[in-house]
């Protein structure tokens, strides 16, 4: 059975949803994730192993060690892909079929144009991030290399560095809340709807305002459950990844619907 993707006229509009909702949400992730474990701790072990990989390949570098949360939080959407078509899929299956994993690795063909100048967004917001936190460092560390990660650590809440750490974190901030606002229901309604990438960003930012503290609530939790995933030296991501990538699923069920 194959999942359909549905040309049409219609377009997006924004429903308002309470603030209990994000709950509500992860719990119908990790049923999903229960429904189909293997296939989503597959997505799951992919996101281990990318955080094992880059921390091993930057640990020279802190500049693009502190910045690897950041990277998670803008990357993570777009490599989620596969985990929203595990979602749509069991919807449209409803119990009766399987969920295919190689259906989902190549779930992006069906509105490959759109999704391809999403990447493109996405990788110009991590430059400009990666080139804002080497701005900061050169600024606020007076010396002719950059400094190690200990180096940061061991002097990161010293008097003299709480302007590194407001500019930098503020900064970081900023690049995570646009990005968030513009990916929280935009690439599950690419996925399902034959969209254009602005058309699907300006519905997300729409959702966001328009649920404003549901979002927050939202993000947080996404925070916070990554910050978990971390602190079991990325372990945790391999379930903790898979629940929040089909619960933006249904997020994105419960604040879009079309009309023609």
């Amino acid at each position: 059975m194959d999942i359909a993707h549905h040309p049409s006229n219609e377009h997006p509009v924004v429903k308002h949803v309470n603030v209990s909702y994000p709950a509500k949400w992860l719990r119908q992730g990790f049923k999903d994730l229960q429904r189909a474990p293997a296939d989503s701790l597959f997505y799951g072990a992919v996101f281990v192993l990318m955080g094992y990989l880059l921390t091993t390949y930057f640990e020279q570098a802190p500049e693009i060690v502190i910045t690897l949360s950041t990277i998670f939080l803008l990357a993570g959407p777009f490599l989620a892909i596969g985990l929203y078509d595990i979602a749509k899929q069991m919807e449209a299956f409803d119990g009766r079929g399987r969920v295919t994993l190689v259906h989902s690795m190549t779930a992006w063909r069906v509105n490959m144009h759109s999704f391809a100048l999403y990447a493109v967004l996405l990788a110009v917001l991590v430059f400009g991030w990666f080139r804002m936190s080497l701005l900061m460092f050169a600024l606020f560390y007076d010396t002719a290399t950059l400094p190690t990660l200990n180096m940061v650590v061991s002097n990161a809440f010293k008097p003299e560095n709480v302007g590194f750490l407001v500019a930098y974190f503020g900064i970081g901030f900023f690049f995570a809340a646009l990005v968030f606002a513009v990916s929280a229901v935009s690439l599950p309604m690419l996925l399902d709807k034959e969209v254009d990438t602005v058309t699907a960003m300006v519905a997300s930012l729409q959702a966001v305002y328009k649920n404003l503290l549901t979002m927050l609530v939202w993000a947080a939790m996404i925070v916070a459950l990554t910050v978990v995933g971390f602190a079991t030296y990325f372990v945790g991501l391999i379930v903790i990844m898979p629940v929040i990538g089909l619960a933006t699923w249904h997020a994105y069920r419960d604040l879009i619907t079309f009309e023609r």
